[in-house]
């Protein structure tokens, strides 16, 4: 598994999201870790080793299970199984890609697998 715990790190596929150990929903993920450079153009207040507490990134999810979420906590489980607890922070844009139509949202991870 790819860590996230380095600037330009990041982590795509396809997993599903879980709420209480129940499955919500099938998604695509893409999570990443800030470039080097929005660390230095966005500093922090002191020098930062843990970037994995800046991961974030977008979920999609088909249109007819947008609208069962709600901007509160679930869990991530990542293609290869790993768990990572997200929050779901915003709606962003709906979407079309290969020919179908998704939703997508802006999340960041509360607890990264390291």
């Amino acid at each position: 598994m790819t860590k996230l715990g380095e600037p330009g790190d990041f982590l795509e596929g396809t997993g599903i999201l879980l709420r209480h150990g129940r499955v919500i929903t099938q998604v695509d993920y893409h999570l990443a870790v800030p470039t080097l450079t929005h660390f230095l153009v966005n500093r922090p207040g002191e020098l930062f080793r843990d970037y994995a507490d800046y991961v974030g990134g977008f979920i999609l999810v088909r249109p007819e299970d947008a609208g069962e979420l709600d901007m509160v906590d679930y869990t991530l489980e990542l293609a290869e199984k790993n768990r990572i607890s997200v929050t779901l922070v915003r709606p962003y844009k709906k979407i079309e890609r290969t020919g179908e139509s998704w939703a997508s949202f802006w999340i960041t991870a509360t607890a990264v697998c390291r």
